[in-house]
């Protein structure tokens, strides 16, 4: 597990579905899947941490903008779940998003680490899904 500190300072963090990427000011990237900070990666020599951060951070948000349904899928998930249990959520709600009943069986009261939400909570996350694969199945086709 990475040390945030021996890392220096940090230049921002993009919060993706599921994981953070935390750009830090000696280049390196970290990456928590829920897990814990590991080590991901480095800026390119040359490249300023903080311009490496912007033009990843500006990338996420044109991806957001360009796919609102997926934005609010990802900010509704983001809301239920913190980063240790967004994983397990997210890997329900895809496995089988059209019974929210079984997500919620195994996401909110399976045998540990349960996220804390009802079935109805469950079911907007799944409609959200469900939208939000129709947006990227109709943006395929268009393009």
């Amino acid at each position: 597990m990475a040390k945030l500190k021996v890392h220096g300072t940090e230049v921002g963090t993009i919060y993706t579905t599921t994981s953070a990427k935390r750009y830090m000011s000696d280049s390196v990237i970290l990456k928590n899947i829920g897990f814990g900070w590991k080590l991901y990666g480095k800026v390119k020599p040359g490249i300023d941490p903080a311009e490496a951060f912007a033009r990843a951070k500006a990338k996420r948000e044109a991806l957001l903008i360009e796919h609102p349904s997926f934005a609010a899928y990802v900010k509704e998930l983001h809301d239920m779940a913190g980063l240790a249990k967004r994983w397990k959520l997210h890997a329900a709600v895809s496995a089988m998003p059209d019974d929210c009943d079984g997500v919620w069986s195994e996401a909110c009261d399976g045998y540990g680490d349960n996220i804390h939400a009802d079935v109805d909570e469950v079911a907007k996350l799944c409609r959200l899904y469900l939208v939000a694969l129709t947006e990227a199945e109709s943006m395929k086709q268009a393009a």
